[in-house]
Formats: structure tokens, sequence, C-alpha cells
């Protein structure tokens, strides 16, 4: 029995203490990167020259509870457990309702502020500063991307005028002469239609000008100069990212 009011009085006292500690926070910087928190600094809190509390900051941020009275916050940033950088605010706690959020700007030490870690406990593991090679990156891919523009632009300019053959085309054999009004005679109408407009035009035509002169759709046009080609009264040869209609057999 009595052993349970001891730890119900343990337990309030707890939670009285607590409820009546002020909360001090706030996140670390080096003054040289103001755009993101320095990570693990060790961050000390101080009153009358007594330390009360200290921590290691791995996340670049810190959190005390205190109460009311006078402190002096500062923090240290160590590498190769040398004091690299340092930092030191006063703070004065009123009321144990105060909840203060204080940023630490770490600055370059004075010569007779060097020192060395020492022989502190830490709780938490300093890691050595680590460069950031994130701006480097990016200055490489984007200097990457505009070279490879550069060259393709450069690649397209000097492809040559001349028509280039489809390899995979192959010429149809010669027709015996006197087949050429035999194949327009036996051709369906719409084909013998297609290929009419190649003959007005003098035998030669893309076949983007040729969808113009037609109601057909592009994939009926396509299939057409297919079905003209095969029958040999047509060949077909490709030039960029077009293609030129030749009729076959012309005197």
């Amino acid at each position: 029995m009595k052993r349970r009011i001891i730890s119900v009085i343990i337990l309030i006292t707890i939670l009285i203490s607590n409820a009546q500690a002020a909360k001090v926070y706030g996140t670390i910087y080096e003054w040289s990167e103001l755009d993101k928190p320095l990570n693990n600094a060790i961050v000390e809190i101080e009153n009358n020259s007594t330390r009360v509390q200290y921590k290691v900051s791995g996340n670049g941020t810190y959190f005390f509870d205190v109460s009311p009275r006078s402190y002096d916050i500062k923090a240290k940033y160590y590498y190769n457990n040398i004091l690299e950088l340092y930092g030191e605010e006063k703070l004065r706690i009123d009321s144990p309702d105060d909840s203060n959020n204080l940023d630490l700007i770490l600055f370059p030490p004075i010569d007779s502020d060097y020192e060395y870690l020492g022989n502190i406990n830490l709780t938490g593991e300093l890691d050595t500063k680590q460069v950031d090679y994130t701006d480097y990156i990016i200055i490489f891919l984007v200097a990457l991307i505009i070279i490879s523009i550069i060259i393709f632009i450069w690649m397209k300019k000097r492809k040559p005028a001349d028509p280039i053959i489809d390899e995979s085309v192959h010429l149809p054999p010669e027709k015996p002469e006197g087949n050429e009004n035999k194949n327009q005679v036996e051709l369906p109408d719409d084909l013998k239609e297609l290929y009419d407009i190649i003959l007005k035009k003098g035998g030669r035509i893309t076949q983007k000008d040729l969808r113009k002169e037609v109601i057909y759709g592009e994939a009926k046009v396509s299939l057409m100069i297919a079905d003209l080609e095969d029958r040999g009264l047509i060949k077909k040869i490709k030039k960029g990212r077009s293609n030129i209609i030749i009729a076959e057999n012309i005197k």
C-alpha cells in the first residue's frame, strides 16, 4: 500500500514539474548556408555558468524543457574533433507557460575560442561534415542536355538534300511495253482515279500533295499507293519524312 502511495506521489510530482516546464526549441544553421539546418551540432543550455542540459542535434534542431530563469544557449560544431563553428544566445524565461523559438546561427570561432572536443560522453555520434555535390550534379546534367541538343541540331543540318532511297523498298521488274493501258483499264475506280492524278502531275508527286487531291483518308491512300506499287505502276521513294510517288513506264 505504501509503495502505491509513493508511486502516485512521484507520478504527480513528475506531471507537475513537466506542466511547469517552459519550452525552448529552434533550428541550427551555419552562417554561410542558411537554407538548410546544420546537423550534428552540440547544443548546451546553461544557468549561472552551470551546465543544465546538453545534447547532439542529429537533424539540425534542438528542444529543451526548462524552468523560469535566465539562460545561455551555446551551440558548437566540431570537425575532426576541433571546434569549427560556434554560436551563443542569451534567453530569459519569465513564466512556465513561455514557449520560445530561438534559432541559432553558428560562425567560425575567434582564435581564442579554438578547442578540442575533449572527453565529453556523447549519447549520439558526430559525423564528419560531408560535401554536398547536388549543385555540381545539376550543373553537369544541364550542360550535358545542352551539348546533346547542339549536336542533334548540327547533325540534322548536315543531312544531304538528295533523296534517300529506302533500302527496304524493292523496285519491281520492268513490265513489257504495251501493258500500261491494260493495267490502267483493269484498275478499280478508286485506284484509277489516284493513278490518273499522278499522271496529270507529270508522273511525280509527293504523297502529302496526293492526299490533298482526293477525298480518301490517309490510311486508305497509303493502302492504295501500296496496291499501285504492287501492280508495277508506281514506285515510292522515301525523302526525309515524306514519300515521293513516281509513275512507271511513262514514255
